[in-house]
């Protein structure tokens, strides 16, 4: 028995000392992958400065440079650099925060130390670090940070950042909270409380990588805004989704705002939200669009040539962009005032035409003659007639309350329900809006676009 057990013991222990010597290759193949990645990306480029290889780690600098004249050429000294540290240990045993056992565990992590002449931190501490430990499976876990800094004069303060996530062969999450900022310089200050950042890919590595559409939500809440002393937001919530249909192979983007509560001085509002989307996006010309792109940017950096390849490839693929008919649409346009409520609709798409030319894309004209537009419009009456006074109080510099703002705001609002504009029913004014053929219509009535 105790020889099996010592034959046990041996083999853990020369397979501990053996497996970095296989693991050491394919990490360096994923670093040089990381670096022909960076330099895909326009306006970036990426060199491994210096490698110090060990039995059980490796550390690489990797020099990260983005030319600013990639997006204004004007910009002078426009080349930003960054360091990168990227410190591996290999395993079978790791011993990491994120678990006892894995391939390696990786921290990136970009000291910052120009940065100190502007803001403190932690001596001990980078600016920034991503750790990743890698599965024996293909999975691996993240996990990144940025300390608590202030300026110099204490008037910016940052409570510092983390974040930790999961990659699988079923997709990624991530959570990110950051607890406050405060900005005290001036008159306006500024204070941002609750910051919480939530992803879901519900895709593997390859199919994100393919630049198409796949199920996934990304959220970014913020418990409390305060600007100056009579500003106040509260519940305010970005959320961007998108989703395939496997069937049609169309994909769709959704994007939300939303704030809970807003008080500006004697201003309150709730449930204010804005939610828009793109819907039968072709996931083909996406994914030949990434192809397109990573290849060109092997080839060329200069922007001017860029340009020019990327409006050959629109106009050669806009077909097949536009086969499905894209619908951009406002889904919610909605919000609650002391007065009452209003809500909002809009959908939008081209009307049957051939295939269009760039050209013909960016004229405004060509929008307001091929697309076919539907707006739904609905209100509270106290809420129409609240704003139709503050309307006309300004206008006529005369109090809110006044005998002849009323009257003046009752006759407006009449004028319109005589003609056709807008409908009174259950206490809500209503309109509906159509757009086909260059011609405008709010129910019956139609005007022109131009």
């Amino acid at each position: 028995m105790k020889k099996i057990l010592s034959v046990l013991v041996f083999t853990l222990v020369a397979a501990c000392l053996v497996a970095p010597k296989f693991i050491a290759p394919k990490h360096q193949e994923k670093v040089a992958e990381l670096i022909s990645n960076i330099n895909k990306a326009p306006g970036y480029t990426a060199n491994i400065v210096s490698t110090d290889l060990a039995w059980f780690g490796s550390e690489n600098k990797v020099l990260v440079t983005f030319d600013t004249t990639q997006i204004d050429p004007t910009i002078q000294e426009g080349v930003l650099e960054a360091e990168l540290i990227i410190d591996t240990h290999y395993g079978p045993i790791l011993f990491a925060s994120q678990g006892l056992f894995g391939l390696y565990d990786t921290k990136i992590s970009y000291t910052g130390d120009k940065q100190r002449n502007f803001i403190e931190w932690n001596e001990d501490l980078p600016l920034y670090e991503l750790s990743v430990l890698g599965g024996f499976t293909g999975n691996f876990k993240v996990a990144d940070s940025i300390p608590a800094f202030s300026n110099p004069a204490n008037t910016f303060q940052f409570s510092g950042y983390t974040g930790q996530g999961e990659m699988t062969d079923q997709g990624f999450i991530y959570q990110g909270t950051l607890d406050q900022i405060d900005i005290v310089d001036g008159y306006t200050p500024v204070k941002a409380e609750g910051f919480t950042l939530s992803i879901e890919l519900n895709a593997n590595l390859a199919t994100i990588m393919q630049g198409g559409f796949y199920d996934s939500t990304t959220d970014f809440n913020l418990e409390k805004l305060n600007i100056g002393a009579d500003t106040e937001l509260s519940g305010l919530n970005i959320e961007m989704g998108s989703s395939l249909d496997k069937e049609t192979q169309l994909g769709s983007i959704e994007i939300g705002y939303l704030i809970k509560d807003a008080m500006f001085g004697e201003f309150k509002a709730s449930d204010l939200s804005l939610v828009t989307e793109l819907t039968k996006l072709s996931n083909k010309f996406f994914i030949d669009y990434k192809n397109f792109s990573d290849n060109l940017l092997a080839q060329t950096h200069s922007s001017d040539a860029v340009y020019e390849v990327i409006l050959a490839f629109m106009q050669d693929n806009i077909g097949e962009l536009l086969a499905a008919k894209p619908e951009f649409n406002i889904t919610d346009f909605s919000g609650t005032f002391p007065e009452g409520s209003f809500n909002a609709t809009l959908t939008s798409k081209l009307a049957d035409i051939g295939t269009p030319t760039i050209e013909e894309l960016s004229i405004p004209e060509f929008w307001l003659y091929n697309a076919i537009v539907t707006a739904n419009l609905e209100a509270d009456e106290p809420l129409v007639r609240s704003l139709a006074e503050q309307f006309i109080a300004s206008k006529m510099r005369a109090p809110l309350n006044a005998p002849e703002v009323k009257q003046q705001a009752l006759m407006i609002i009449d004028s319109f329900v005589q003609q056709g504009l807008i409908k009174l029913e259950d206490d809500k004014y209503k309109s509906e809006i159509t757009i086909e053929d260059g011609q405008g219509k709010i129910y019956d009535s139609a005007f022109p676009l131009m």
